[in-house]
């Protein structure tokens, strides 16, 4: 893959890839517009050296992205008249690639129209996401440099799509923008353009390549990360303090040497497709015999479909497994996760660091895990819980060895760590209650009592709350208060 840094535009960036010798440069027309007015023409080979390769793109992202600016149709199509006859025809021997004007306000048609004067040996033609796999597909076959913005990589699933792309058509493919380092990984680009180099003066990040792995962080843990890297910095022959004192010139040098390890990473584990043998002398090859294909009948009307049948069966990584007891009686079947058997070392993106690989093989491990009895759940949630406190102790390791500098990863994780306990306790928790509901009148309510719960709890519930006086009993029950008179015979 070859990395263009982007942002040539800007005289400053422009000279410190030169200075660090950064040969693979991309430069923005419509960054430029904002830059200079055009009186005179702009010539690439005034600007760079001769051994730069510079791709120059359109700029037209900036326009797309925003669809409410204030450019007119007819205000549009003089810039895109710029761009081709007044900046890339002068500049054509000069540059190495070009990407198209496609501004979507135009419209389909106008871009279509305008791909009829594109050189097909530079320009390269802008998939659009909303299009669909289909047109990229279509596109690979009818042109052969095609772009892909970071937007179309983030909105449509096609990163299995790509390395097929790269392998079965003569097509180039071009990261444009890209920002997101995973994106380069996974897609087997031939080129790419990215301004995250320049983030560092931009937004206070810090970008290192560490660790056979590129870091980037962003400006709140600029301080801790420049302090964490500063033996690898210094290692790689930039001034530590200088970084740490955030000096502009050394932080873009660190990212500019950072990114290119990147490049190298990617290029040396084999991501970037090959390039082809190209034919000397551009002579035909010897014809060879052609086999004729017999002839075939025309018939007349339109053939119906055929389709043949084929049994089910569940899909990769599902089976239904059919229970049986102790005693030898089936019993239902039941859905189980098994290994597919489909993933192999040649597609597999830890290839590059797994000790197991071996090309042209299924992969060598499993992961034996069922979950069926609460004792399992148990087991699997204890084997998580192990093993999140096996990160934090690692990170706590990591920390002592850096000088002791607070990681706020660290702190994440040990948060993490303390809501997974939680779980855990929750679902070890037993608990048990009953509720019994029962009546019974007078007497044997106070019977029915001293059954449940013994004779103590029964004599309990028949005393009084508290004592009772006399006059007090006499009035709720409904006696009247007379005095009593002898009752003598007549």
């Amino acid at each position: 893959m070859k990395l263009y840094l982007a942002g040539t535009e800007i005289p400053a960036y422009r000279s410190l890839l030169a200075q660090e010798g950064h040969t693979t440069v991309a430069l923005s027309y419509w960054g430029l517009r904002r830059r200079t007015k055009f009186t005179k023409p702009y010539a690439l080979d005034e600007k760079f050296g001769d051994e730069a390769e510079i791709l120059v793109d359109s700029g037209c992202h900036s326009i797309n992205s925003k669809p409410n600016n204030d450019i007119s149709d007819a205000e549009l199509k003089d810039i895109a008249e710029h761009y081709y006859d007044a900046f890339i025809a002068p500049n054509q021997e000069r540059l190495t690639y070009y990407v198209e004007f496609d501004a979507q306000q135009l419209g389909d048609e106008w871009i279509a129209q305008q791909r009829e004067r594109l050189d097909r040996d530079k320009a390269i033609v802008v998939w659009r996401p909303e299009t669909g796999r289909g047109a990229l597909e279509q596109l690979c076959h009818d042109w052969p440099h095609v772009g892909i913005t970071q937007a179309g990589v983030d909105r449509q699933d096609i990163a299995h799509l790509l390395p097929h792309l790269a392998k079965t058509t003569d097509t180039k493919l071009f990261g444009l923008g890209m920002t997101k380092t995973a994106a380069l990984e996974h897609g087997l680009w031939y080129g790419a353009t990215s301004t995250s180099w320049i983030s560092p003066s931009q937004f206070g990040d810090t970008i290192v390549w560490a660790g056979k792995e590129l870091h980037r962080y962003p400006r709140r843990y600029k301080d801790m990360s420049r302090a964490r890297h500063k033996h690898a910095i210094a290692d790689a022959g930039f001034d530590a303090d200088a970084v740490i004192a955030d000096d502009a010139t050394e932080v873009l040098r660190l990212s500019i040497w950072s990114w290119r390890r990147f490049s190298d990473h990617i290029n040396g584990t084999g991501v970037t497709a090959p390039a082809r043998t190209p034919t000397g002398e551009n002579t035909d090859p010897t014809p060879e015999a052609v086999d004729r294909l017999p002839e075939k009948t025309r018939h007349a009307g339109v053939t119906p479909a055929t389709a043949t049948p084929r049994e089910k069966q569940p899909f990769p990584g599902l089976a239904l497994v059919q229970e049986t007891a102790e005693d030898g009686t089936v019993g239902r079947p039941v859905l189980k996760t098994v290994d597919p058997g489909v993933r192999t070392c040649d597609r597999c993106y830890l290839s590059s660091s797994c000790p197991a690989v071996k090309p042209g093989s299924t992969c060598a491990f499993s992961l034996p895990v069922e979950i069926r009895t609460k004792d399992q759940r148990a087991d699997v949630a204890a084997a998580l819980l192990e093993m999140q406190a096996g990160r934090v102790f690692s990170l706590r390791f990591a920390e002592e060895l850096e000088g002791g500098i607070t990681n706020p990863v660290l702190s994440g994780e040990l948060d993490r760590f303390n809501k997974m306990l939680k779980t855990v306790e929750d679902m070890e928790e037993n608990s048990f209650s009953v509720k019994i509901t029962a009546t019974q009148k007078g007497a044997a309510e106070t019977g029915l009592i001293s059954r449940l719960f013994g004779r103590d709890e029964g004599e309990q519930a028949r005393s009084l709350p508290e004592p009772v006086t006399v006059e007090r009993a006499a009035i709720e029950t409904g006696f009247v208060d007379a005095e009593v008179i002898e009752d003598k015979a007549a």
